[in-house]
């Protein structure tokens, strides 16, 4: 008689094991603890054996059908059930380690641990690879990545306003692939041609210089003979990287000694919001500097034909050219360089340094509801970025950013 599903649920568990058979050689092991296992019991090469097939209810009595009907396909054509779902076993398993073993994140590490560079470099490339391409293509089987995976990829990080950042993932990127094709991981190349997928890294107005070459800048601005004025209002640009105008509009009247922070009123700022920047030490210094110069005008920076005016924006321009940065290092590249490197520390939460960097969130509804200005994150932050500039500067251990709120 075969089995039903009241006949199932009815089967009650005795003292010991048992079993009620359906036909085909299906039945349901009833346990003395009451759960209800599927077997199967078949013949190959004239041995008896049991194949377990699932326990009931998970596994229905028209599933468990289904299966022995499977299985006896396989016992007609001399096959042991068995042993065959043993091999599918070991071949997914085996086909699961092959895609793990050519993944683009495993192919990537191995191609940095053959790649003729610095350490330094090594490691600021696996930094990248982490933050940005290794979260979306990281686990990926590196043969199955599509171009359009990649270019979404570095579009990602293009709009995240870092476009430098882009441009040099997309070069770590296509190196990979590359060696993913000598060594036979891939046929074709996805990553060969990816021209204008991203926009110019800076236009000639917004230069800026890699964060490899930022010791020597600051070595430069340290050595800068020109206008003492002038000199200390790059530095306090460095420090604060907020926009030129911003910079050389700035007022006495803005700062608040007692919680040693500048208050840019909403009227100075591009986007028409008052922004707060938060003065480390080094910050505090160059000010002190600049109050005995300048501490009893309105202007921190003013001009000297007219001292009810402010200094002109130009005036760092110019003299970074005169540092020998024509064409390579502007007043908004600070800003990049910053952007750069604090987001590349994956230490810091990217709406921190957005915030920092005042600009709008495209998200308005998120702009208008986002935990206050993230003030006490960016006083750390900003205590942090100068003392990084200084290790950089003095040759000494860099000094790590930290950043304890994700």
């Amino acid at each position: 008689m075969k089995l039903s599903d009241a006949k199932i649920k009815n089967a009650q568990p005795r003292d010991k094991e048992y079993s009620i058979y359906d036909e085909d050689g299906l039945h349901i092991l009833i346990k003395p603890i009451g759960s209800k296992l599927w077997r199967f019991r078949y013949t190959s090469n004239g041995k008896r054996r049991i194949m377990g097939l699932g326990p009931y209810p998970l596994l229905s009595l028209a599933e468990a059908r289904q299966k022995r009907d499977e299985a006896r396909k396989l016992v007609l054509q001399n096959l042991d059930p068995i042993e065959e779902r043993h091999t599918a076993a070991t071949k997914q398993a085996a086909a699961l380690a092959a895609a793990t073993e050519n993944s683009f994140e495993s192919v990537a590490r191995r191609w940095l641990d053959v790649r003729k560079a610095t350490e330094v470099h090594k490691i600021r490339s696996l930094r990248r690879l982490e933050l940005y391409a290794f979260p979306t293509m990281g686990a990926r089987p590196i043969q199955d990545i599509t171009t359009l995976e990649i270019v979404t990829c570095l579009e990602t990080v293009e709009q995240r306003g870092i476009v430098e950042t882009a441009h040099r993932v997309k070069h770590i990127v296509q190196q990979v692939f590359r060696y993913a094709v000598r060594r036979g991981h891939i046929v074709h190349n996805p990553a060969a041609d990816l021209r204008d997928v991203l926009s110019f890294a800076q236009t000639q107005n917004y230069s800026c210089i890699p964060p490899s070459e930022l010791k020597e800048l600051l070595t430069a601005i340290d050595a800068y003979d020109g206008d003492n004025m002038v000199q200390l209002s790059i530095k306090l640009m460095a420090l604060t990287f907020v926009r030129t105008n911003e910079l050389m509009g700035a007022r006495w009247d803005e700062f608040d000694w007692d919680r040693n922070e500048w208050r840019i009123p909403a009227d100075r700022m591009k986007m028409k919001r008052p922004h707060v920047v938060p003065l480390a030490r080094q910050t505090i210094a160059v000010l002190d500097d600049l109050k005995r110069l300048t501490g009893g005008r309105e202007f921190v920076f003013y001009k000297h034909a007219n001292f009810d005016k402010h200094m002109s924006n130009g005036a760092i321009l110019t003299a970074l050219r005169r540092m020998g940065y024509s064409g390579r290092m502007t007043g908004h590249g600070f800003r990049s360089l910053a952007s750069t490197i604090l987001n590349e520390q994956r230490k810091y939460h990217p709406d921190v340094i957005e915030k920092q960097l005042a600009h709008t969130d495209q998200n308005q509804v998120r702009a208008a509801y986002n935990r206050a200005d993230y003030l006490m994150e960016r006083k750390v932050m900003m205590q942090d970025w100068a003392d990084f500039l200084d290790s950089v500067r003095t040759e000494e251990k860099v000094v790590p950013l930290r950043f304890g709120t994700k």
